[in-house]
């Protein structure tokens, strides 16, 4: 029997693992080998065997599985010894075909089966034909006769053969490029194939939420943010303060060079089980909570401005000794735009009240003022927009902030707060792992205002520890609820609760 080795390449590192029947693999624990690739689906790609055959399909995952660089379509494909699979966005497998015993065998290709139907019928042809002096009996045929028949009879059963050869080498179903795509036994147990256009997610799955929704924003460039300037202090807004050069002094401070490994997975990291997944159970009812509340989700930023002159969001300072929010890197400067399930993005009309919202924010953004026809203030004001919080979430990430400037004397890299679903949306545009937007029944977790994000791949592992021992203790506390994140935006999503109060579970 054929000893088949999945060599992987992912961002949890490498690995390897035998298939001995069937193999599934994917981001969560509906696969039966789990990788911290957040380019994969739930359920993305499985191996399995076949008789002889060894095949891989593709399980309707979002950004596809590719066979050597090609995109796998329609039904399961034969590998061969030395083929490269690359599913997610960083995840590569190589396949290694040996053979048990001591016979040395190789896969036959397309080439060789070809070969193989050709000798099929040749090779008939070619047999001699015994001589015979017997002379023929009376009434009976003569043995040249007879030796022609069975000479036909060979030659017919050869061609059959040969064209059963020649159609599995060009593949029941078609081939492309010589790679043979096989029909499957009914009777052989294979994992259902999903034809779903969100790529097997489930958008109502907070799981399949945090995953598909957390798209990393572009690096924050401090070059281009200017300094808030306030002088208002009606609700304590003097801590607004904050230069741009200050800003680029604590990005620095928090992304400079550590003495140690540091990444995704560096040797020694030990995730508490509060990290694990519980957190999903309990986001998801309180955002179902918050939901049927009525709480509305602020669609645009327009919305995020009345947000902001209705109190509902307080501002954060975009940086502190112990914090810096890496938000608005991809903030534009385009006239502002309303947003609707229904209608998608449109122009805000002079007097409707979206435009008042955002002309009043402008003429007093806490004392500082912006015009919105001016390209550069718009930016301005998005990235302000943008590090909006609830205002119970402050003292949380203060909290965790300053713990961890005590203990390393680095601020801590903060990657998300508030967005409003269009800015959303025009992340997921450039992210192939994102939902298609359906409509406004599912509450993506930051949307909500109660959600940050804390990076973590520029730290070592002892700096990880920490700050997931003391993640878990907030938790335990009924403070918040957290998860740990791995593939490209390695990260600790955090969920604080709008009321103050845990979910009802």
């Amino acid at each position: 029997m054929k000893k088949v080795v999945l060599h992987i390449e992912s961002p949890d590192g490498e690995r390897t693992a035998s298939l001995d029947d069937e193999l599934s693999i994917g981001r969560t624990e509906l696969a039966d080998l789990t990788i911290g690739d957040s380019g994969l689906s739930r359920k993305n790609t499985t191996f399995f065997r076949e008789d002889d055959d060894i095949l891989v399909v593709d399980e309707g995952s979002l950004n596809g599985t590719f066979l050597n660089g090609e995109q796998l379509s329609g039904g399961p494909r034969i590998l061969q010894d030395g083929d490269v699979v690359k599913v997610g966005s960083d995840t590569k497998i190589r396949i290694d075909i040996g053979f048990g015993g001591s016979a040395v065998a190789t896969a036959p290709g397309p080439n060789d089966q070809k070969q193989a139907a050709r000798a099929s019928v040749i090779e008939p042809v070619l047999q001699p034909v015994a001589a015979s002096n017997a002379e023929p009996k009376a009434g009976g045929f003569p043995t040249v006769l007879i030796a022609a028949g069975a000479l036909c009879f060979l030659i017919i059963f050869g061609s059959l053969i040969a064209l059963l050869i020649v159609s599995r080498s060009s593949g029941a179903t078609g081939t492309n490029n010589n790679r043979i795509t096989v029909p499957v036994a009914s009777s052989k147990v294979i994992p259902m194939r999903v034809i779903d256009p969100l790529g097997g997610e489930d958008e109502d799955d907070l799981d399949d939420l945090i995953a598909s929704w957390e798209t990393e924003e572009k690096e924050l460039d401090a070059g281009t943010v200017k300094d808030v300037a306030v002088t208002s202090n009606d609700k304590g807004d003097a801590g607004l303060n904050v230069t741009a050069a200050f800003l680029a002094d604590r990005q620095a401070k928090s992304l400079e060079a550590r003495n140690g490994e540091t990444g995704i997975r560096p040797a020694g990291l030990d995730v508490p089980k509060e990290l694990f997944g519980d957190g999903v159970i309990k986001q998801k009812t309180k955002l179902k909570e918050m939901n049927s509340s009525g709480y509305h989700q602020p669609l645009d930023f327009a919305e995020l401005a009345e947000k902001r002159l209705a109190g509902d969001l307080i501002e954060m300072p975009m940086a502190t000794n112990s914090f810096y929010l890496a938000v608005g890197g991809s903030a534009g400067e385009g006239p502002f735009q309303a947003f609707s399930f229904k209608d998608g993005d449109a122009d805000i009309a002079p007097g409707s009240p979206k435009y008042q919202a955002l002309q009043k924010l402008a003429s007093d953004f806490a004392g500082q003022k912006y015009d919105i026809n001016n390209p550069n203030d718009r930016k301005q004001m998005r990235m302000r927009l943008l590090r909006m919080f609830n205002q119970r979430a402050k003292p949380i990430l203060e909290e965790i902030a300053n713990a961890y400037f005590q203990k390393f004397n680095r601020p801590l890299r903060v990657t998300s707060l508030t967005r409003s679903m269009d800015y959303q949306i025009s992340l997921n545009a450039t992210n192939p792992n994102s939902f298609k937007v359906r409509g406004d029944g599912s509450l993506p977790p930051h949307t909500s205002g109660c959600a940050f994000d804390l990076a973590r791949k520029h730290m070592t592992a002892e700096e990880q520890n920490f700050v997931m021992k003391k993640l878990a203790e907030m938790e335990n506390a009924n403070k918040l609820d957290a998860l740990i994140e791995y593939g490209t935006n390695a990260c600790w999503h955090i969920f604080i609760y709008s009321d103050g109060l845990p979910p009802k579970m």
